[in-house]
């Protein structure tokens, strides 16, 4: 494990909703998430998104479905000893990455970012500086 103990893991979408770009998180401390083969992870993507949309919560647009928007995962992996963030590639810029780094307190030195083409979005929101 790493010494930062604020580090989380979980599952983020990039949205953009009358006017402003926002992150929307699922996410747990990763001391506390669950075990996936070599990985600690937490949260399904559809399953949240459904659950927030039963609720009327304001922060998902009604209107939209949830794989429309840039999204991915935050994991921990127990071999490597870093975190790794699975992301469509909209969100693998220096501000998308830093907006990660900040949401989740992620230690610089043992994140990696992935593009992963589970995560193709066709939105285009623009990342908050």
């Amino acid at each position: 494990m790493t010494s930062d103990d604020n580090a989380s893991v979980g599952i983020f979408w990039l949205i953009a909703e009358k006017g402003r770009s926002f992150l929307l998180t699922d996410k747990i401390k990763y001391s506390q998430a669950e075990s996936y083969g070599d990985a600690l992870t937490w949260g399904g993507h559809y399953e949240f998104w459904e659950q927030l949309r039963k609720n009327h919560k304001n922060n998902v647009p009604l209107w939209s479905e949830y794989e429309e928007w840039p999204r991915g995962r935050v994991i921990y992996n127990t071999k490597s000893h870093n975190f790794i963030a699975y992301a469509d590639k909209k969100l693998l810029t220096k501000n998308g990455k830093k907006l990660l780094i900040d949401e989740f307190c992620l230690p610089n030195a043992n994140t990696i970012f992935l593009a992963d083409s589970h995560y193709i979005s066709i939105r285009n929101p623009t990342i908050p500086m």
